[in-house]
């Protein structure tokens, strides 16, 4: 294996390594609950799974290619969801969840180059309406929808 093919091979066997910890972290430290009634380990543990499984995928597919037409990162797309994940974490004690949730469509739509600000501004409004209807309305979580917590 030649070290472009090892470098590509990293990022997918981080997910893995990632994912297989979660999900062995909820499994022998969380109680899981049954099926009628999940417990606080069953999501930790499903996430993990699918985590890893994304990850091997992509480590097969990565593989199986030919090395000049595996994908190079997108450095700014990266960026974008750093940016964010710390718009919403910022946000969400400042503002409430609305806003957080409307200001983290915009950071991360950056990276969508032929949407116009209209659609960028349409999706987020979307979104934030989306997240007040399941997590405000429909599962009653007590999150402050405007101003700070």
């Amino acid at each position: 294996m030649d070290r472009a093919r090892l470098t590509d091979a990293l990022g997918p066997l981080a997910l893995v390594a990632i994912g297989l910890a979660f999900a062995t972290g909820s499994w022998l430290g969380l109680d899981l609950g049954t099926l009628r009634r999940l417990g606080p380990g069953a999501l930790p543990l499903g996430l993990g799974l699918i985590l890893a499984t994304l990850g091997a995928i992509a480590l097969v597919q990565g593989l199986l290619q030919p090395a000049e037409q595996v994908p190079r990162p997108d450095l700014h797309a990266l960026a974008a969801v750093g940016v964010a994940i710390a718009t919403f974490a910022v946000l969400t004690e400042r503002l409430g969840l609305l806003p957080a949730a409307f200001g983290t469509v915009l950071a991360m739509t950056t990276v969508i180059g032929d949407l116009p600000w209209l659609g960028r501004l349409s999706l987020a409004l979307g979104v934030a309406i989306g997240v007040w209807a399941v997590f405000l309305l429909g599962l009653r979580l007590p999150i402050r929808a405007f101003g700070a917590g």
